[in-house]
């Protein structure tokens, strides 16, 4: 997919209602084969990683353009939270991005009343790398200057 490929997946999302339970959307960009065993060569598992991170790079500078600069933030907080078993006050969006394993830092940007967020998720060493975004319409859980 392009990076219009990739706008084009992140208007669509902008464009579903957030209803009910549904305070966010998320949405596989691409993703790579898995690394499990016997396909676990590191070399190319860095390699995609490196790409999967231009591309995102390629992504922000495209939505940059069009919504002005980014934010960005660490998951690591995040992470612990999720690994705590006695933790269980994850926001919605949070919680479902540590779900599915993707702890890298994320890029915003505030559209309307929404927050757009993107990055690369790579749950563990086994697992296929990542690019994806999301639309929330909850800014809890992110920075002040996201609210």
């Amino acid at each position: 997919m392009s990076v219009q490929q990739y706008i084009a997946r992140i208007d669509e999302l902008l464009a579903r209602p957030l209803t009910g339970g549904d305070t966010y959307h998320l949405v596989t960009l691409r993703e790579s084969r898995d690394f499990a065993p016997p396909n676990d060569d590191w070399d190319e598992l860095v390699r995609i990683s490196e790409e999967f991170e231009g591309e995102l790079k390629d992504l922000a500078a495209a939505l940059d353009a069009r919504w002005g600069p980014h934010a960005s933030m660490s998951m690591e907080e995040y992470a612990y939270a999720f690994l705590d078993p006695d933790d269980d006050e994850l926001p919605p969006f949070f919680r479902e991005l540590c779900d599915c394993g993707y702890f890298g830092d994320l890029l915003y940007w505030r559209v309307g009343d929404r927050l757009v967020a993107a990055s690369v998720g790579h749950e563990d060493k086994e697992e296929p790398v990542v690019l994806f975004a999301g639309v929330t319409g909850s800014a809890d859980g992110f920075p002040e200057d996201a609210q």
